[in-house]
């Protein structure tokens, strides 16, 4: 049966949003992709999320302020930061930034959905 959940996958590379949206469409989730953060922004402010998977490092409008513009508008939306960078610095920025999680790449599946569950209600 088909969720009425629905994620954002932000992320600059093509071969990255194809990943995670065939993991998370296994699961019923629908997915809407954003290629920036500006992008992203534009999609939040007209669509209906329930979570959000937010690259860091992207072109025109990168993560953290994306989700700086969206926590302006929604303090409670989760969303959770997918980067190649797993210092400490870095998860620190994340969480600044108002970020509720973040995920190091590539993405260790079982861990993800772990993530994921915390926020999600499980159907």
């Amino acid at each position: 049966e088909d969720s009425d959940y629905k994620i954002l996958i932000v992320d600059d590379l093509p071969k990255n949003l194809m990943v995670l949206g065939n993991i998370l469409t296994k699961k019923n989730y629908q997915i809407a992709y954003a290629k920036n953060g500006k992008e992203a922004v534009e999609m939040f402010q007209i669509g209906k999320y329930e979570l959000i998977l937010m690259d860091i490092q992207m072109p025109i409008m990168d993560g953290y302020e994306a989700t700086r513009i969206i926590r302006e508008i929604d303090k409670e939306i989760p969303i959770i930061a997918l980067t190649a960078n797993a210092m400490v610095e870095e998860i620190e920025k994340t969480k600044k930034a108002g970020m509720n999680e973040h995920l190091i790449k590539p993405i260790n599946i079982e861990n993800f959905f772990a993530t994921l569950s915390k926020y999600i209600a499980q159907n």
